[in-house]
């Protein structure tokens, strides 16, 4: 049983994967709640793993994101029975990734970074095999938005990148993720490639870097000039946050009706349309995750929210993961998922998501750095 559990991360993420696919939505509606509750009959089934887990340093992060939400509810949100759903489905969402990091612990990260490996290039083949790009609109593959489906190829990209065989094989994967990337036309997952190549730069020899940037620049070049759909292009047409303005607007006037204490656990990624004064629809709230944070929290909540995420970056950011013997390229595939969800909490709505592919990494990658470094704490204290 003990097996099963280890592994069920796995397939939380594969869902999230499965219900961004086209046409799938409906179908992650219906499922979301039975899913969260099936997983928490299993929690409740392994107690005493439970136990262990949520008494471990390692991940008092999430013990003290639980707790927020839980105060809060008490306090403020008490009876409502959506909010309740959120506080029971974020309990679940950190209980499953801290009992797969604690209970595969050393092969956590090598079987971890292979299953993302096998979910990306599955998600790639299958979108060519199924939508086939057609070069004059913005592709999204088998799924219901280009940015999504951009994040699973940046996600692929660096997974590629940062390995350090390089087969042909691998280049041939690193430079397919690519062109999908340039033909979504994101410009937020353009530089989530940025960032992986600066990343690369600083920990991989000149000669790698530049082999792999030769590679890289052919497509650029030929997109840049030859096509009218990709991320180079809108950059220079407008600017990242133009067509999120409004969404920005409405978001921070949506705060200041209720600064201090928000509008509840179940308003995430929320905004008040009795305050928006035109016909345009506003889709997936704020999009932006720390407006979305300060709305559903208010000022007070918030400020605790985000200490703990400060305190947690400087701790990971700050420790040499090189002297407990973890690989060093793994380490910077965890690092850059953070550092890119934060960068993309600009125009998505990262953090608050259960159901969201992207901010699952983020928690997940965050959740292990830390559990190591605890880890590492406690053997040199019995040392």
């Amino acid at each position: 049983m003990s097996k099963i559990i280890a592994y069920i991360s796995f397939f939380f993420l594969s869902l999230n994967i499965v219900f961004s696919i086209k046409g799938a939505i409906p179908l992650a509606n219906s499922l979301f709640y039975p899913t969260m509750l099936i997983s928490f009959i299993v929690i409740l089934f392994s107690a005493t793993i439970l136990k262990k887990v949520v008494l471990n340093k390692g991940f008092q992060l999430f013990f003290y994101l639980n707790l927020i939400n839980l105060i809060y509810f008490l306090l403020l949100d008490f009876g409502d029975l959506e909010s309740l759903q959120y506080l029971l489905a974020r309990f679940c969402q950190f209980s499953i990734f801290s009992i797969s990091i604690f209970l595969l612990n050393n092969n956590f990260s090598n079987q971890f970074i292979r299953f993302l490996k096998v979910l990306t290039v599955l998600s790639l083949v299958a979108s060519v095999s199924f939508n086939f790009p057609d070069f004059s609109s913005r592709y999204m593959g088998i799924f219901f938005n280009p940015n999504e489906f951009a994040v699973i190829m940046v996600v692929g990209f660096s997974l590629f990148l940062f390995d350090t065989k390089k087969t042909t094989l691998n280049y041939i994967l690193i430079i397919a993720f690519f062109i999908l990337i340039l033909l979504s036309a994101s410009r937020s997952a353009f530089i989530g490639v940025v960032i992986s190549l600066i990343l690369y730069f600083m920990h991989q020899k000149t000669s790698h870097f530049f082999k792999i940037s030769i590679f890289l620049l052919l497509p650029s070049i030929i997109f840049l000039f030859f096509s009218e759909i990709n991320p180079l292009s809108r950059f220079f047409e407008q600017s990242l946050f133009y067509n999120r303005q409004l969404e920005y607007l409405y978001a921070f006037e949506t705060f200041l009706q209720k600064p201090m204490f928000g509008y509840g656990l179940k308003n995430y990624a929320f905004i008040d349309e009795t305050l928006i004064d035109f016909d345009r629809p506003i889709d997936f709230g704020a999009h932006n995750g720390y407006l979305s944070i300060l709305v559903q929290y208010g000022m007070i909540f918030s400020c605790a929210f985000f200490f703990l995420l400060l305190w947690s970056f400087f701790r990971v950011f700050r420790f040499n993961f090189s002297l407990i013997g973890l690989d060093q390229f793994q380490v910077i595939f965890f690092k850059f998922i953070l550092i890119f969800t934060l960068f993309n909490g600009l125009t998505e709505n990262t953090f608050v998501g259960i159901n969201y592919f992207q901010s699952n990494l983020f928690w997940i990658s965050l959740a292990y750095l830390l559990f190591k470094i605890y880890e590492n704490e406690n053997s040199s204290i019995s040392d």
